[in-house]
């Protein structure tokens, strides 16, 4: 008696190899996604940085020729700025009532070309001495703030008007 062997493969096979790659195509796009949600939230994190930079850039004009037209975006009062953040879960930095412009201004996407962030398509919420920044438009893939503020910052000392670096507590503003 003569055996034959039997050519291709059996239907068990094919099954078990179809389902080995829908595993493997459901983890890859898992991480894909994953991946692009990451990279978003990185874009609008540094978006927020990069908008901190230009605001307190302006903010060191402003203290150097006391020429308030370098506080750029329109004024808002306190009460526009604390129902904006609200929702977002946002505690605002104390500012000490010794400062004379303590003010937060709204930027549109024209204020920030003014300023030099040219590719933001948000719009925020800046203080210029503490170097708060909220982004209004948007938050993060986990429903998460994007808010920054500055952890440092200068004070002018007595000696001469010389400005010299100085840190505050969290949350706090030296005076200046």
């Amino acid at each position: 008696m003569k055996i034959e062997k039997e050519h291709g493969i059996t239907m068990v096979s094919l099954i078990i190899t179809i389902i080995i790659l829908i595993i493997i195509s459901g983890i890859s796009v898992t991480v894909g996604i994953g991946s692009i949600q990451k990279a978003r939230d990185n874009k609008l994190v540094a978006e927020l940085t990069m908008v901190q930079h230009a605001i307190l850039e302006q903010y060191t004009k402003y203290r150097l020729t006391k020429d308030t037209t370098y506080l750029i975006g329109n004024k808002m009062t306190k009460e526009e700025v604390q129902q904006i953040i609200e929702p977002l879960g946002v505690t605002l930095v104390t500012i000490p009532t010794t400062y004379s412009n303590k003010d937060y201004y709204k930027l549109d996407k024209a204020a920030l070309l003014e300023i030099g962030v040219k590719e933001a398509e948000d719009e925020y919420i800046v203080n210029y001495i503490s170097g708060e920044v909220i982004n209004i438009t948007q938050q993060t893939t986990k429903n998460e703030a994007l808010y920054i503020k500055a952890n440092s910052f200068y004070k002018e000392t007595t000696n001469g008007g010389e400005i010299e670096e100085g840190g505050a507590e969290e949350g706090e503003i030296e005076e200046l």
